[in-house]
């Protein structure tokens, strides 16, 4: 049981960790999270990747049966939380795409820690107004 089977399970915990508001919604979590460690197959990831996609029109019953509960409670949790979980779905999906940009410049010797803060700081930094000629 490698890590390198685990990506699908990782992707569609964290999306839901990142949904999270109540108290029910972590248990689900961890229920999920325990049903993963002892799990020997991986969900399969283009399915997850639908999932993460666009909530709203997927087919629970696409995942496999244990898992389709937790797919439900997902997309609830997503609808719930409306425009704000756009947002952090689309945070999810810059963040593997960041952590893949920022592993190509720690090779080039830039930590990856460090080109991550600089992205968000960026884009999270207010602009600076120019100064006026007076």
């Amino acid at each position: 049981m490698s890590q390198a089977k685990r990506i699908a399970f990782q992707k569609f915990l964290n999306a839901m960790r990142k949904l999270s508001t109540e108290v029910n919604d972590s248990e689900i979590c961890k229920r999920l999270e325990i049903l993963m460690a002892t799990s020997k197959d991986d969900l399969p990831i283009a399915q997850v990747n639908a999932l993460l996609a666009d909530p709203r029109s997927f087919d629970p019953k696409a995942i496999p049966e244990p898992y389709t509960q937790y797919v439900r409670h997902f997309i609830y949790m997503f609808k719930r939380n409306g425009k704000s979980s756009l947002a952090l779905l689309e945070e999810t999906n810059l963040g593997s795409k960041d952590s893949a940009i920022s592993a190509k410049k720690a090779t080039r010797g830039e930590s990856a820690e460090t080109s991550l803060a600089k992205k968000k700081s960026s884009r999270l930094a207010p602009k600076k107004a120019k100064p006026g000629k007076k």
